[in-house]
């Protein structure tokens, strides 16, 4: 639990310092509409074992902007499947499996780390139930 707590505390550290080096290099971004809406970690592992995921969830925008807490940034999407969020140069890019999950791996206190985001349902904004 102790490491899950210090791995969450790493990526809110390097989102913070990502997003400072944004405000100062101006790095433009490239959206791509397909990849907003809300997404929910879903699964956590450290070093091959299964954690339960207490990351908040992450907001992804159609002008190119994100939201995780109250850390925001810019992404881009490289070569179609690979997404590079502003405030997270520590963890390099996050690998999109289609539309639905955003995989993060990395290493983190010399143990690899994986954290899988899933793409919340979300009702077109027409949607009437009746």
């Amino acid at each position: 639990m102790r490491t899950l707590k210090l791995l969450l505390r790493g990526l809110t550290k390097a989102l913070l310092m990502g997003a400072i080096t944004l405000v100062l290099t101006g790095m433009p971004a490239h959206a791509q509409t397909s990849l907003s809406g809300t997404y929910k970690c879903v699964t956590v592992e450290v070093d091959g074992k299964p954690h339960r995921c207490s990351a908040p969830s992450l907001e992804m925008n159609s002008d190119g902007s994100y939201q995780m807490l109250a850390v925001r940034g810019t992404y881009e999407i490289l070569r179609g499947h690979w997404l590079v969020l502003s405030a997270a140069k520590n963890h390099r890019k996050a690998r999109l499996d289609g539309r639905q999950e955003i995989i993060f791996e990395f290493v983190s206190g010399g143990k690899k780390s994986k954290i899988t985001y899933r793409r919340k349902y979300q009702r077109p904004p027409a949607w009437v139930s009746g």
